[in-house]
């Protein structure tokens, strides 16, 4: 399989094909915020490792992606602890560490962007310190 031919298959999602169009060279001057993105969960993460796996040259580029989009910059710094969980807990379905240091990861990465703090529970805008210590006030979820 080329890069074309995958692009066109039903393994991909968006953040896989924001690798694919860093790697590609595709990626347009002024991209909409919902075209490209990091994977959010386990399964995205999921299409990216196998995209990775196939090509596998592209690894070691994957901090191309991060000068395009440095919300990817966290998610790169941790590709291979990532990469570990995943491979671990492949089998049940079922990665609760890996989702924890993702949603992690995506915050980083908003921030770094210059965005707002997001609960990973409801997706609730929160401020302030206490979140990161007691949780969610409006559905308790705990980062």
């Amino acid at each position: 399989m080329n890069p074309n031919e995958w692009i066109i298959g039903g393994d991909t999602g968006i953040s896989s094909k924001t690798i694919w169009a860093v790697m590609m060279g595709s990626i347009p001057n002024n991209p909409s915020p919902f075209q490209f993105d990091t994977p959010l969960d386990p399964s995205d993460f999921g299409r990216c490792h196998r995209l990775l796996v196939l090509f596998p040259e592209w690894r070691d580029r994957l901090p191309e992606v991060a000068e395009v989009f440095p919300k990817w910059g966290p998610m790169i710094r941790e590709w291979d602890k990532m990469t570990a969980l995943y491979e671990r807990d492949y089998k049940s379905g079922i990665s609760t560490e890996l989702y924890k240091l993702m949603q992690k990861l995506v915050d980083e990465g908003r921030l770094a962007e210059g965005g707002k703090e997001i609960c990973g529970g409801c997706g609730m805008e929160v401020t302030g310190t206490g979140y990161k210590e007691f949780g969610c006030w409006s559905c308790g979820y705990e980062p």
